[in-house]
């Protein structure tokens, strides 16, 4: 479910990736700024879930692999 969710973030900054020219074109210099700075919210938001992720993982991994050792 976790991965699920984060395909759905990562199709946004997709989006928001691909609007980016229409936006500063079109846009005041203060609305433009405003959504470049989500655009860098959301884009580091999806990295730092994506390492939260692969610590989980690893983390569910380590305790597996303990348990079977006991």
């Amino acid at each position: 479910m976790r991965l699920a969710w984060l395909a759905a973030i990562s199709v946004l900054a997709v989006v928001m990736a691909v609007l980016t020219p229409y936006v500063l074109r079109t846009e005041s210099t203060w609305q433009a700024a405003a959504w470049l700075v989500m655009l860098a919210a959301t884009v580091t938001g999806i990295a730092m879930l994506l390492r939260a992720e692969l610590l989980i993982r690893r983390l569910e991994r380590d305790t597996r692999s303990d348990a079977s050792e006991t």
